[in-house]
């Protein structure tokens, strides 16, 4: 009987061994394309650091790690800073990237509080600092995919040797992503809601902010091409659509629409159609900022009340129409001069 036993013991003994050796040769196979695949991400980073360094700007990063063995790659960086050539500075409390071994085309980022820029040609600083900032990040085999970053409570400082502003949101989001209703198109959106600035106490209602712009043919940027690259490649004229922007004061809604085109100097031509919906929160708002008696100000309060709804904004409501002509950044109001807005990048760089 015991014979029997033993024997019958034998083949489960077996199979116990075999499961045992087969875990541990999947733990050491795992575990080394693990590590390889750590050393692959290590060089990867010090060669896009090098990249960095031969343009010019040179990042630092206090105590770099790779971990999250064994079901993702973590990448921890404190105190990330950088300095380019003209003397600018940035730094960030830290950065972690993390991406799933069996998904790295997806990155999750968040950064620690606070950052802070440094312009000295410019004789600006400022310092940036905020609740949670996260970004998730999709990728293909040849270019970007998706792009979302979320920030919230978002406080920024400014300051000059002439004055200082501080702005503060309740979030503030931004978007990137192929068009998914017109080939080679990117669609680009921000958000910022309840935006208060410390400076203007009157604006006692909180601003909110919407914009969405499309590239037509910008695919290739996101593939890393610069705007300038792709404007030349789409024979020195790239299509531009203002699909929505809108600023949101009280009951007063300021936005834009229509299509424009950036040339190879980077400047902006098009006819856009501004859109009014019940501006006396906006004149109200605003009125502080203009001398007491201010002739300025009674003729841009005597032109909007004298104006009467056109048609409608894309909330349906009835809106004043104004349309905007812009040539080469110049901007014109029937024949009234505004101003203009400059390049979008340098005609050299």
């Amino acid at each position: 009987m015991s014979s029997d036993t033993a024997a019958g013991k034998t083949p489960s003994k077996r199979k116990y061994l075999l499961l045992v050796g087969v875990i541990v040769v999947v733990v050491a196979v795992w575990s080394g394309a693990w590590a390889y695949g750590r050393t692959v991400l290590a060089d990867q980073l010090d060669l896009q650091f090098g990249r960095f360094s031969e343009q010019g700007t040179e990042f630092t990063c206090n105590d770099l790690t790779i971990g999250g063995y064994p079901w993702r790659y973590e990448i921890r960086c404190d105190d990330l800073k950088s300095l380019d050539l003209s003397g600018s500075e940035s730094a960030v409390g830290g950065l972690t990237a993390v991406a799933l071994v069996y998904n790295p085309w997806h990155v999750i980022l968040e950064a620690a509080t606070p950052a802070a820029v440094s312009l000295p040609l410019a004789g600006v600083s400022g310092e940036l600092t905020w609740e949670t900032a996260r970004a998730s990040a999709r990728y293909s085999t040849e270019a970007l995919g998706k792009v979302d970053v979320v920030v919230t409570k978002p406080a920024l400082t400014v300051q000059n040797p002439a004055a200082e502003a501080r702005i503060l949101s309740e979030k503030a989001e931004f978007h990137l992503r192929p068009s998914p209703e017109t080939t080679d198109a990117v669609d680009g959106f921000f958000s910022i809601d309840g935006l208060m600035v410390d400076q203007l106490p009157s604006l006692t209602n909180p601003v909110d902010a919407r914009l969405h712009l499309q590239v037509l043919n910008g695919a290739p940027l996101l593939s890393g091409a610069d705007l300038r690259s792709l404007v030349l490649a789409n024979g020195g004229e790239l299509p531009v659509r203002l699909v929505l922007a809108e600023v949101a004061l009280g009951a007063s809604r300021f936005g834009g629409r229509g299509d424009l085109t950036v040339n190879g100097a980077g400047s902006l031509s098009g006819t856009l159609t501004l859109t009014l919906v019940q501006p006396d929160d906006i004149l109200n708002s605003i009125r502080p900022l203009f001398p007491p008696d201010s002739n300025e100000f009674s003729i841009v309060e005597s032109l909007l009340s004298s104006l009467q709804p056109t048609g409608t904004d894309h909330h349906g409501d009835p809106a004043i129409e104004i349309p905007l002509l812009i040539d080469n950044g110049l901007m014109r109001m029937g024949f009234v001069t505004l101003g203009r807005i400059p390049p979008l990048f340098s005609a050299g760089s």
